[in-house]
């Protein structure tokens, strides 16, 4: 056989194009948007209160536990480096 025939076609990515806004008052982009796929903190435009609430307070026991495991950590190299 010869090199011709052992021809390998590899797809090719398809970009797709943004669709416009419905509704230019809420200055959405698009799907394709950045604006639209969550905002800060994993909270979402339209979400529900307690989902709000929940994931705040996630992070807020996150970060404590953070801090706490920090001064553990601390207490227990200044124990054992004096």
């Amino acid at each position: 056989m010869a090199m011709a025939e052992k021809k390998v076609i590899l797809p090719v990515a398809q970009i797709e194009k943004k669709k416009k806004s419905v509704h230019p008052a809420t200055r959405c982009g698009g799907c394709g948007s950045k604006s639209c796929k969550g905002g800060g903190l994993g909270i979402y435009p339209g979400s529900e209160k307690e989902i709000v609430y929940r994931n705040i307070g996630l992070y807020i026991i996150m970060g404590l536990i953070i801090l706490f495991t920090s001064y553990l950590i601390m207490r227990m190299l200044n124990i054992f480096l004096s």
